[in-house]
């Protein structure tokens, strides 16, 4: 599987199965961990990853022992559930849109959606979908306004780009004080551990260098 997929040109994110098992990717997750603050042991919490694309935040959760769900807009040839299958892992993969997510669909202890609000027409209401599967804590991330650290202004560029490797939309870049603000009127009732970091890809793929806000809220 491994040999297939990488001579297929790999996927978005490293991922490492194994000893010598390796995933060529876009990303290497494991370079940005520590902005998100996810704790080393996860048992008898409950994830969900949200806009999983190949998985690695899925994967890394199963790891730290959580009991774990992802979900993105693909029907089929979903890489993390092919993973999983082979992998033999006890993961559950939804092809479903986050604009579906209510809580019919369960509460979560911890949601993690990474990189994922740049590409939504409607952000507010992709964090009142996030707030209503949220049993404790989201962790959000996505890309960020140039002066995102430093600005006191609640920002959001519209960037409307539509990209060139894929059928997708590149919508909004924002600031950490209206992704904060966005996500208390979304209906979270408190945000923390807000931080910065420079998302670029690794040196055998197209290069993209995106600065990123993340942050926590808290029900």
């Amino acid at each position: 599987m491994v040999d297939r997929v990488n001579a297929a040109g790999g996927s978005y994110h490293q991922l490492e199965l194994g000893p010598g098992l390796v995933i060529k990717g876009d990303y290497d997750m494991r370079k940005y961990l520590s902005y998100y603050k996810i704790a080393d042991r996860l048992d008898g919490t409950t994830v969900l990853d949200v806009g999983t694309s190949s998985g690695f935040f899925a994967l890394e959760a199963h790891r730290r022992g959580a009991t774990v769900t992802a979900i993105d807009i693909w029907a089929d040839d979903c890489l993390l559930a092919e993973i999983s299958q082979t992998m033999g892992l006890d993961l559950t993969y939804v092809s479903k849109n986050i604009y579906d997510l209510d809580p019919t669909f369960g509460k979560f202890d911890l949601v993690i959606c990474g990189s994922l609000l740049l590409h939504l027409p409607d952000p507010v209401g992709a964090l009142r979908a996030l707030r209503a599967v949220t049993g404790n804590r989201l962790v959000i991330s996505t890309a960020a306004t140039p002066d995102s650290a430093e600005s006191a202004e609640p920002v959001c560029h519209f960037v409307g780009r539509h990209a060139d490797d894929g059928d997708y939309w590149a919508y909004w870049t924002v600031g950490a004080v209206a992704l904060r603000q966005m996500l208390l009127a979304a209906g979270f009732s408190r945000v923390e551990d807000i931080d910065h970091f420079t998302l670029r890809t690794e040196d055998d793929r197209v290069d993209y260098s995106v600065p990123h806000v993340v942050m926590s809220a808290y029900v």
